[in-house]
């Protein structure tokens, strides 16, 4: 039995074209048979709302896709899988002529795509593909899997760091979330987590592969190995001496605090800390403080950090920081974290804009897309972000080369939250898209050092108005049409209303 198992493929180091749905094989065969395969057609990600209640999006996720793509191509086993494939009838899904046209194909398309660690916001584009039809197609399952999960939680984290220094303080968010991922070895998440902030992970594996900080203290179960809790800490102390946090509150919280206090003293080792993973949070935080200012002048309690878990949320963080100003230096998020909890699905999607260089829309209620291949211009007034206009990616009428406003008097834009902005001569801006591939050759590596992409990250939120950061009933952020692309949509609606 053990020889006959396999274990689960690193996806991204096989680049598999089959990370896609079955669907997408089966259109790239009809585009092949009806003589179609070579036309080409642009499609591109976004998302319709904005996750958490919130008013903006980290993208992440653009460098792992850039690494499946690096190495896509149908093997003899992708091949020899397909072959065999039956339909219910017990006729073969594939034709032979489909397969030996796909075998060996090289990857053809022209993307550009957002940077890791840039903000964006609804119904901007994300990533712009272009290319034969099937092939565009054929990479949108990975695409989307890869920037919806990992900008979710890129995301959430860089929200829940919002809330941990909120009073100014700085305090660090650890992400210990591996038990509760819904990746096996989370190491997606992990990444996308210290790209939205997190000082460090509780994840070994993950922080060896990502050259990250690994952070952890103890759990319930080594406390219960001992008949007396002092005895756990003085053990765990002893073995761990420059790790000396200790969980406090696996029977009674303040009987804990005091034996923290007592292992302390017992093995003369400094306590680097207490945990507290229950409870009233608040309240015991405070009480270890004030138990802790009782050994005041005793080094070994001279920087204790107080460090709280348990089901911690950006919601949770803000109102113990600023509502019960509880005397943490440490939060440690886990489930809600890596799961995006409030948010599970990001919703983005991958549609249509162009095909054959015809401009192409979808019309549904409250899913109306903007057509042709798009970029987004975004103004930034005194070094924060002021408003974004998404217009038509060959518009080279709005920047010139030294990001400034090219010589008009202003844009006057439709915009689809239904605010007006205006695009003056001489204001700074810059294009949100850049190119990294073009016609299957990469013409610009996304960034790979996961310390660079959380600073950046963090260079980004900080032009951000804190208006649009707000935890709850935030500020929309002005996202407007280029008015010539607003009115090139009115007119394919109006068009495709009338058939």
């Amino acid at each position: 039995m053990r020889n006959a198992m396999k274990t689960r493929p690193n996806v991204l180091a096989t680049g598999t074209p089959l990370f896609c749905d079955l669907y997408h094989l089966t259109m790239a065969q009809a585009w092949f048979l009806d003589g179609k395969a070579e036309e080409t057609k642009t499609s591109e990600a976004f998302f319709r709302k904005c996750p958490f209640g919130g008013s903006y999006l980290l993208c992440a996720g653009l460098r792992e896709f850039v690494e499946w793509l690096d190495n896509w191509h149908f093997t003899k086993e992708d091949i020899a899988y397909l072959r065999q494939e039956k339909n219910a009838d017990g006729t073969p899904k594939f034709d032979e002529r489909f397969l030996k046209f796909i075998e060996g194909q090289k990857l053809q398309l022209t993307i550009r795509a957002v940077p890791e660690g840039e903000i964006v916001f609804a119904n901007e584009p994300i990533y712009s593909v272009t290319g034969p039809c099937w092939q565009v197609d054929l990479v949108e399952a990975a695409l989307l899997n890869i920037f919806n999960s990992e900008s979710l939680i890129a995301t959430k984290t860089a929200r829940m760091v919002y809330a941990a220094n909120m009073d100014g303080k700085k305090r660090p968010l650890l992400e210990f979330g591996l038990r509760r991922g819904h990746e096996l070895g989370g190491f997606s998440e992990t990444r996308a987590a210290f790209i939205g902030g997190a000082a460090g992970t509780s994840n070994t594996a993950a922080a060896k592969h990502y050259g990250i900080p690994c952070s952890g203290t103890m759990a319930h179960s080594f406390v219960m190995s001992y008949e007396k809790e002092v005895d756990a800490f003085k053990a765990f102390m002893r073995a761990n001496s420059g790790n000396t946090t200790l969980l406090v509150d696996t029977y009674d919280t303040r009987e804990g605090i005091k034996h923290a206090i007592q292992a302390a003293k017992e093995t003369g080792l400094p306590l680097m800390g207490m945990r507290v993973d229950s409870g009233d949070l608040a309240y015991w935080a405070k009480e270890a403080e004030t138990m802790i200012a009782q050994e005041k002048g005793n080094p070994l309690f001279r920087d204790v950090k107080l460090v709280a878990s348990n089901d911690l949320d950006e919601h949770l963080i803000e109102n113990l920081v600023m509502v019960q100003k509880a005397p943490y230096d440490v939060f440690a998020a886990g489930t809600k974290l890596v799961t995006a909890y409030d948010t599970p699905a990001l919703g983005g999607v991958f549609k249509t804009k162009q095909y054959m260089g015809t401009p192409k829309i979808k019309i549904a209620e409250g899913k109306t897309t903007i057509p042709g291949a798009t970029d987004v211009v975004r103004i930034v007034r005194d070094n924060q972000y002021e408003g974004d206009i998404i217009c038509r990616a060959d518009d080279d009428t709005l920047i010139k080369e030294d990001n400034l406003a090219r010589d008009v008097t202003s844009y006057t834009l439709n915009s689809i939250n239904g605010t007006k902005l205006t695009f003056k001569k001489g204001e700074e801006a810059y294009n949100l898209l850049t190119t990294v591939m073009d016609k299957g050759k990469w013409v610009h590596e996304p960034e790979a050092d996961l310390y660079k992409l959380q600073r950046r990250a963090a260079a980004h939120l900080a032009r951000l108005d804190a208006s649009y950061k707000r935890l709850a009933n935030s500020h929309i952020y002005g996202v407007g049409l280029e008015q010539g692309l607003y009115t090139l949509q009115q007119n394919l609606v109006k068009a495709h209303l009338g058939r």
